[in-house]
């Protein structure tokens, strides 16, 4: 009886944790190592499998910087982000920043009024301090073929 108490406890904890993990508001500026806490990032991370030929082009273009935008309660942010920091990895892009917003897309410690987001994700593209472009939501191709189409 204890055992299937423990066990039932357990799962309970678990699901808990689970709902938690990809319902969480974060907002404000964000670092990576918060993101890297939930399990949709982990997951999404060592899943995603870019184009090694991709890639090879976007290393040539590393010196942008990314602003990115995204909701941590987002089912198109759990997918997307996590891909773009795989790339942005196997590329070495270093240059970014993140800012997170609430389910109504707004953020009160950061004025992003400027950048118009309705939807999230929002990736935008800066190159040489210059705005080249932005991936809205979700991609075309890929995240690294779209960066690549906004970067040429």
């Amino acid at each position: 009886m204890k055992f299937k108490t423990l066990f039932l406890g357990l799962i309970i904890s678990l699901t808990m944790h689970a709902q938690t993990d990809s319902t969480q508001v974060l907002e404000g500026k964000l670092n990576r190592t918060q993101l890297e806490h939930f399990s949709w990032f982990k997951k999404g991370y060592e899943t995603y499998k870019p184009s090694t030929t991709i890639l090879e082009s976007l290393v040539k273009m590393k010196s942008c910087s990314l602003v990115i935008v995204l909701g941590t309660w987002c089912s198109d942010s759990h997918e997307l982000i996590p891909q773009l920091f795989k790339v942005m990895d196997m590329v070495g892009i270093d240059k970014f920043e993140i800012i997170g917003v609430d389910r109504k897309k707004k953020c009160s410690s950061v004025d992003i009024t400027p950048l118009n987001i309705e939807y999230v994700p929002v990736i935008l593209v800066f190159q040489q301090k210059k705005y080249k472009g932005r991936i809205v939501e979700t991609t075309k191709e890929s995240i690294e073929a779209d960066l690549l189409a906004i970067l040429k």
